[in-house]
């Protein structure tokens, strides 16, 4: 019965709420009531992070596919049920998913997009490299993980991306043992 109520939600946020910037909806977390309002910064920063963490998982097949390095699929498994999450986090909330692509490598923001572009060519270099380029996606994701954290009072998304933070910790750990 609790597994049925923490999957419960009601929305309360419309379009003109959409529109001054924030977002309304109430969450049943633990059998209790979870009102959640997002403004535009943690919008932003969800769609960032979602964005984020398709990107790791994007090029951690990829370089996978390279290498044959097993802890890319590894760590690309852990990153899809990251995303996953953030998705349902964000769909919950009320924020449009349909923005995102299904196709790898391919991202609406230009930054990441960039980014991907740039990390996949240089982790294809050599398996050293990719390993490199695991430890640098981590390190940025712990970083912006942090500000994301710093930068929320909803208690539901600080959970989320605290949970995300341990998983990066863990993921730079286990590239760095094989560094």
């Amino acid at each position: 019965m609790k597994k049925t109520q923490n999957k419960q939600m009601v929305k309360m946020g419309n379009n003109a709420e959409m529109q001054k910037g924030s977002l309304n909806a109430l969450m049943v977390v633990d059998g209790e009531i979870q009102d959640i309002t997002l403004d535009e910064t943690e919008v932003a920063s969800l769609v960032y992070m979602i964005e984020e963490e398709k990107m790791a998982r994007d090029i951690y097949d990829a370089l996978f596919e390279q290498t044959g390095i097993s802890t890319f699929d590894t760590i690309s498994n852990s990153e899809q049920k990251h995303y996953d999450k953030l998705l349902l986090v964000a769909s919950k909330a009320g924020v449009d998913t349909t923005i995102f692509s299904d196709e790898a490598g391919v991202y609406t923001n230009s930054e990441i997009q960039d980014l991907y572009t740039t990390l996949l060519t240089q982790g294809s270099l050599s398996s050293e490299d990719a390993v490199d380029v695991g430890i640098l996606i981590e390190q940025t994701d712990i970083t912006d993980l942090q500000s994301a954290i710093e930068s929320t009072d909803i208690t539901l998304l600080g959970q989320v991306y605290s949970h995300l933070l341990d998983a990066s910790q863990n993921h730079l750990a286990a590239f760095e043992s094989i560094a």
